[in-house]
This record gives C-alpha cells, sequence and structure tokens, in this order.
C-alpha cells in the first residue's frame, strides 16, 4: 500500500473519531472530552495535509528525474 494512501486512511480515521469523540462530549457537557475530540480532529486533518503534501513531492521528484534522465 503506498505511503499516502495509508497516510490518508489515517487521516480520515483518526478524524472520524475525533469527530466522534467531540460530539459525544457535547451531548454529555464534558469539557475534557471536547477539548479531546477537537485535538483528534486537529491531528487528523494534521495527517490528511501531510500525506496530500508527501505525495505531491514525489510526483514532482519524479517528474524532475524523468526531465534531468531524458
Amino acid at each position: 500500500m503506498k505511503l499516502e494512501r495509508l497516510g490518508s486512511l489515517a487521516g480520515k480515521g483518526v478524524g472520524a473519531l475525533g469527530l466522534l469523540v467531540l460530539l459525544l462530549s457535547l451531548i454529555r457537557l464534558d469539557g475534557a472530552g471536547v477539548g479531546l475530540g477537537v485535538m483528534l480532529v486537529l491531528y487528523g486533518l494534521g495527517l490528511l495535509l501531510l500525506s496530500g503534501v508527501y505525495g505531491e513531492l514525489k510526483a514532482v521528484r519524479e517528474a524532475l528525474g524523468k526531465r534531468w534522465d531524458g
């Protein structure tokens, strides 16, 4: 499995978990759970962005390699 695909799936999973924790904590009016949910959502977003940047850098490196080799 490609690394950027794995990072994207992990980011979506962590983000979904964080959103679930956030919503459940809002229903229960639990402040610590809301903070944890927000933190997990932001961590998932960071993983998604990092995997996207990694994929783009990998594509640029391949394109530059083809340009210099050919």
